[in-house]
């Protein structure tokens, strides 16, 4: 047989293969010899597509499962990190509120401590200014008492007429007074100046500053101490917030390594 022959004989195979499989999907349109090579060529890329088609529903379908799973595992996550992110946001709401009457309790503890540091001030000076009276009611007591004794030194002269009408002075002899023990010492200038003070008045103004006194330093700890008490409440809500932040980057990084793994090709 000729090569002539021979490549005949296969286009006309070529031809009725084709020809039977285009019957069987429904093609029976007239093919003529000269166009095989094309309608070949189409066949092959439309059973191509058609299988590659095939194969995308396949895996789409095949996806589309493995979505819903991924849903279903994904969806405490879901709401877990909702829950947290409510859980942090009012948490930041409460500290908000808390920093802010934490701010304004301060405010008005400082402006209170402000103005007891004054009262105390000015009681302080009041005080200064009593015992500075005290001082000077004690100079003028001594003085009055040496002038007293002067007087009475100078009248320590006793006369006494007898019968004869001549009167005689006597030199009057003082009286003396013996003293087992001498006063104790003072424990410092101010109790040394209350016990001297002779006027009630005063000493009843100096205990009333002193107990003034006594009432605002009370108050300035009073303050102090609920200062410190907001100080702590504060410290303890931002490390709540700081608990919760923690949580919800745990739930994060779990559910993003889960989608990894997952994701990740076997």
């Amino acid at each position: 047989m000729s090569s002539g022959n021979k490549t005949s004989a296969q286009a006309q195979q070529k031809f009725t293969n084709l020809r039977k499989r285009l019957d069987q999907l429904g093609y029976r349109q007239t093919l003529g010899l000269e166009s095989l090579p094309l309608v070949e060529k189409l066949f092959a890329d439309l059973v191509h597509t058609t299988e590659s088609l095939k194969n995308t529903k396949l895996q789409l379908g095949k996806t589309e499962v493995e979505s819903k799973d991924v849903d279903s595992a994904i969806e405490p996550y879901k709401s877990d990190n909702a829950k947290l992110v409510k859980e942090n946001n009012d948490l930041h709401q409460q500290i908000i509120k808390q920093k802010d009457e934490s701010d304004a309790i301060v405010r008005e503890l400082k402006a209170s401590l402000r103005k007891l540091e004054h009262e105390n001030a000015d009681l302080i000076f009041l005080n200064n200014q009593y015992v500075h009276k005290v001082k000077q009611l004690e100079k003028e007591s001594r003085e009055k008492s040496d002038r007293i004794l002067n007087l009475q030194e100078k009248n320590f002269h006793a006369v006494v007429q007898t019968p004869g009408g001549k009167k005689k002075s006597i030199p009057f002899r003082r009286q003396r007074m013996e003293i087992d023990c001498a006063v104790p010492p003072s424990e410092g200038p101010m109790k040394n100046a209350f016990i001297a003070a002779d006027d009630p008045y005063v000493a009843d103004l100096l205990q009333v500053a002193d107990s003034k006194i006594a009432e605002l330093e009370k108050k300035v700890n009073m303050v102090c101490d609920e200062k410190e008490v907001l100080d702590r409440k504060l410290k303890s809500f931002k490390q709540q917030v700081g608990y919760h932040r923690e949580e919800e980057n745990l739930t994060e990084f779990s559910f993003e390594a889960f989608m990894y793994f997952h994701d990740k090709p076997v």
